[in-house]
């Protein structure tokens, strides 16, 4: 008895081992048996002799093809992009519908060495129901993206749920009418290759409602740019001499004043005071807060691009004035002069456009 209890332990350990050897040889055969699948499809001939084209098994026996990969792709990016594929559809075959590689490394178009491997995962979505069509694009996006990183820098890749690829053949969509007539489908699953082949014959036009709708987008675009000049460009003109305006008068120890009384306290302080301003110099500052006063108040509508730079130009001879005279102040004085970060200025991410933004009251 004694014996059998000394024996247990290391019988469990010896099944334990077995068991994960077990596990080991079974996920081995999977591989095996995934290599064996892909290779087999070689596609099928047509035609005899020399003459003969290799043409692709349609629907699921495209599988992943393996000789268009090396057609396509330098020999290193084939098979990184093969290993890509295989570790996606171990995860989400039941999900994906159709691989498509598109873009510059399907067309040759402009392509180099560097270039981007672009691919399109389109993917069942029909009975997902935890997510919106936009938490599902993105979870897709950042989940394909994130196994390519494992096999290659190269690899772009984009998930397209399924209907909305439909949505995009019913009122076509620019970017799905790309994929459709540069794209090679490495994997389908009967999906791809017969809307291709519609789209290749002239069978997907575009609608009355898709056309409509350019329209609109581009009406749309033009009044956001014109938004963008009018409203957010000059707010940009106003703040940034309100802002130079404001430091000189803290410079001199008097506390900011708000933005419409920055032109008189200029005046008051470093024209008639202080004498290191001209009047010219206050006028044009003032000028900059009139003009951005009547867009803000909705008295000037519109303005051109010719308007826009002659106020761009006013508001940099002011701040560069104003920026010039503090420096003055500070070398006389024997303190340090300002330091200004020109390469956090010219970062475009929200946090800087805010901190430099102040309420136009």
């Amino acid at each position: 008895m004694h014996q059998t209890e000394n024996l247990n332990p290391i019988e469990a350990s010896l099944n334990k081992l077995f068991s994960t050897i077990d596990a080991l040889s079974s996920k081995i055969d999977e591989l095996n048996e995934r290599v064996d699948f892909i290779g087999s499809f070689v596609g099928l001939e047509s035609g005899e002799g020399e003459s003969a084209e290799k043409v692709e098994p349609p629907g699921q026996l495209a599988g992943l093809s393996l000789e268009n990969l090396n057609k396509i792709l330098p020999p290193k990016d084939a098979n990184a992009i093969r290993a890509y594929f295989l570790r996606v559809l171990s995860l989400f075959r039941r999900y994906i519908k159709s691989i498509v590689v598109f873009g510059s490394s399907k067309t040759k178009s402009g392509m180099t060495t560097t270039s981007d491997i672009d691919i399109a995962f389109i993917v069942d979505d029909t009975d997902i129901q935890r997510f919106t069509l936009e938490q599902l694009r993105e979870r897709l996006f950042t989940k394909m993206a994130e196994i390519g990183r494992d096999f290659s820098e190269k690899i772009h890749a984009q998930a397209y749920p399924l209907s909305e690829f439909w949505g995009s053949i019913i009122k076509p969509n620019p970017v799905i009418l790309t994929l459709l007539r540069d794209g090679m489908a490495v994997y389908d699953t009967g999906f791809f290759l017969p809307i291709q082949l519609l789209y290749r014959t002239g069978n997907i036009v575009p609608t009355i409602e898709t056309i409509n709708g350019n329209l609109e987008n581009s009406e749309g675009l033009i009044m956001l740019a014109e938004n963008v000049l009018t409203t957010k460009l000059s707010l940009d003109l106003y703040n940034s001499v309100v802002a130079a305006g404001q430091a000189l008068i803290m410079e001199y120890g008097y506390l900011p004043p708000v933005p419409k009384e920055v032109p008189k306290e200029l005046m008051a302080i470093a024209v008639e005071k202080e004498k290191v301003l001209t009047a010219q110099d206050v006028a044009k500052v003032e000028d900059v807060i009139k003009w951005f006063k009547k867009i803000d108040h909705g008295e000037t509508k519109s303005i051109s691009g010719k308007e826009f730079d002659e106020k761009l130009v006013e508001t940099k001879e002011a701040v560069e004035k104003i920026a010039k005279v503090v420096e003055g102040l500070r070398e006389k004085a024997g303190v340090p002069k300002p330091i200004i970060e020109k390469d956090l200025l010219k970062k475009t991410n929200s946090d800087v456009d805010n901190k430099y933004i102040q309420k136009t009251e």
